[in-house]
């Protein structure tokens, strides 16, 4: 596997929707990273009530939203998008850290290995376990979703803050829409077109979310 430029992308992914893969969009127009590594979490130490849905349901919707990439936006050059299980087979809360040596022990990576995030996850960063020595080996590619941009207070890290229309987090609407149907429902259009066809059609095969 020849050395490339790698951005490493975590989440819930519960499930995938356009903004995910807006996001990546987002990165691809600003930077050269071409290859980005999906992660999903097993346990968000920031979140440790979520209760997500089966693994096995979220690997398959992010290769799904995968597939629907190309189609989505068909002026971006070739990308490698990798769905990433190593957190969900790792099991208990997931930690940035651990992961990042994890992403450097198993890919072949060409400079320092990007992680996307938020920008509302920066004031909480030099919280995150083990943040000292986490910042000495990624570079923090931050994407604006707050109103007012929002930057960390440290000289030493490196980070690169992109200028982007702000992009909204659809999985939490998706849910909460979903807990709302009965078993027979359909998904309305409301929710359905926030995601790839496909995974709107999974979600709505395997009735996922309903309560």
């Amino acid at each position: 596997m020849a050395a490339e430029p790698t951005a490493m992308v975590g989440g819930s992914f519960d499930p995938v929707h356009l903004g995910h893969l807006h996001l990546v969009h987002t990165v691809v127009a600003s930077t050269s990273y071409r290859r980005f590594i999906f992660v999903p979490v097993a346990r968000n130490n920031f979140k440790q009530d979520a209760n997500p849905a089966d693994a096995v349901h979220r690997m398959n919707m992010l290769r799904m939203g995968f597939d629907a990439y190309a189609s989505m936006y068909p002026d971006d050059p070739p990308l490698e998008l990798i769905a990433e299980d190593c957190e969900l087979k790792r099991g208990g809360i997931s930690y940035t850290y651990d992961t990042v040596k994890y992403l450097y022990l198993h890919y072949s990576i060409k400079g320092r290995l990007a992680v996307v995030m938020g920008d509302d996850l920066v004031s909480s960063l030099h919280r995150w376990h083990a943040y000292e020595q986490l910042k000495e080996l990624v570079t923090f590619v931050v994407i604006r979703r707050e109103g007012s941009v929002v930057r960390l207070d440290d000289l030493c890290a490196d980070i690169v803050y992109l200028e982007n229309s702000l992009l909204e987090d659809s999985s939490t609407r998706i849910r909460n829409r979903c807990r709302e149907l009965g078993e027979s429902d359909e998904l309305g259009d409301d929710i359905a077109r926030l995601m790839p066809g496909e995974v709107a059609r999974y979600v709505q095969e395997h009735r996922l979310y309903r309560s």
